[in-house]
């Protein structure tokens, strides 16, 4: 698939992706799809990143108060369906996508008016194309007997009743990028092509071309360049002073946990969510909880976390001629906290049935979250930033979507 281009090491396709989670293998699926030659490049494996976890709530923002970043992820949402049974079709991997709903707890006296204003912006936004209510979130009273909630959410943590919508759903992020990977390395199509463990320092747009220079040395070039490697893609694009829409691209690395348990059900209950802590139930008699949000992660003495450049200390100059820093910080992005564990004792709280199920397996990686100020209001977004560089012609940016990104990966690319 990828040809010698001339004499030494520099090599060619119609694109490189540099990073392998949900957004770079969706841009792959894509571009391969329009019969584009595509190199992924990975500085890990497949799946190392925060894509990879386990907990896979695909959940929407409230609609209320609605606004475009709301309506894109709605969009992306709604058509997630189709998307994943293409996927599916196309290589035969199950993803676990299930349209389960969410419940979620009114725990104080002024929460059902919030839920009116919810279960009316609803009403209004959640349409297809043609207007059509296709989704709806409603109010369950207390008690919950005779209704999805009886059994699973806590009847004493929502002495003000719950609501329930049928938009939310769930997928097994790595049967999900398990499925996006061989879809990409098919031999079926030629055309796609992953390199793990190879770790992109710099990129130079040319006239004809754009190259990227891997640690190793060697070069590479492309006619188009997507950058998609997550929080990593800060410091990368740091050195290019990159804007997209005038707007500077910023962001700090957070840090994530969640727990997977073993617990015998049907697969038949939605996600419980509130005050940070998910439920999230998925085939084989699995339930995932999370999650945490941790900035200050990195080993002491690495460097600052502030909100405009939260991961300079990591690729940095210092860094980078600093082997041992390096090791430091590998080990701490995977190193599940034993001290950080509210999230899990909270969802004990709010699903006493799965109290005692056993812990099978920990999770902690860092997830990107854009730090962008609006132009006009100054206020700090975690919007997701898509689009060519300013200025550019061929590098592409397609970063961030704090806690959506599974969920609007598919729809970013088309």
């Amino acid at each position: 698939m990828i040809q010698n281009q001339r004499q030494g090491n520099e090599k060619s396709a119609d694109t490189i992706i540099v990073g392998g989670g949900v957004f770079g293998l969706w841009a792959a699926r894509h571009a391969i799809k329009r019969g584009e030659r595509v190199l992924v490049l990975d500085k890990r494996r497949i799946g190392d990143g925060a894509s990879g976890g386990f907990l896979g709530a695909l959940m929407p923002h409230m609609p209320d108060f609605w606004e475009p970043k709301k309506q894109m992820q709605f969009d992306a949402l709604s058509a997630m369906p189709k998307a994943i049974l293409g996927l599916e079709e196309d290589t035969g991997i199950d993803c676990g996508y299930r349209r389960c709903g969410r419940l979620m707890p009114l725990t104080h006296e002024k929460m059902p008016d919030n839920a009116k204003r919810r279960i009316q912006g609803a009403k209004l936004y959640w349409v297809d194309g043609k207007g059509a209510h296709i989704y709806e979130m409603s109010y369950l009273p207390p008690n919950f007997r005779d209704t999805i909630a009886e059994g699973w959410l806590n009847e004493a943590i929502a002495p003000f009743g719950a609501t329930y919508d049928t938009l939310s759903a769930r997928i097994n992020p790595r049967a999900y990028l398990h499925a996006l990977a061989t879809y990409v390395r098919s031999s079926d199509h030629g055309l796609g092509e992953i390199r793990e463990c190879v770790q992109v320092t710099s990129f130079n747009e040319k006239q004809n071309s754009v190259s990227v220079l891997l640690t190793s040395g060697e070069t590479l070039s492309a006619g188009r360049l997507v950058i998609a490697n997550g929080w990593e893609a800060y410091d990368l694009l740091r050195g290019a002073e990159a804007k997209v829409g005038d707007q500077l691209i910023t962001g700090r690395g957070v840090k994530g946990q969640a727990l997977l348990l073993d617990f015998e059900h049907n697969d038949d209950r939605p996600i419980l969510y509130d005050n940070g802590s998910y439920v999230v139930p998925h085939a084989n008699n699995k339930i995932a909880i999370g999650s945490t949000s941790v900035n200050d992660w990195m080993p002491l003495g690495l460097g600052r976390l502030d909100e405009e450049w939260a991961t300079e200390s990591f690729a940095g100059d210092v860094v980078r001629g600093d082997p041992m820093a390096g090791k430091l910080i590998e080990a701490s992005i995977g190193s599940f906290d034993h001290q950080d564990m509210d999230f899990y004792e909270y969802a004990m709280k709010l699903c006493p049935s799965i109290k005692n199920a056993p812990i099978s397996e920990r999770w902690a990686n860092i997830r990107p979250r854009n730090t962008v100020r609006d132009m006009k209001t100054g206020k700090i977004g975690t919007e997701p930033i898509f689009g060519l560089l300013d200025g550019s012609n061929r590098v592409e940016v397609k970063v961030s979507g704090f806690k959506i990104s599974l969920g609007i990966g598919h729809s970013l690319f088309a």
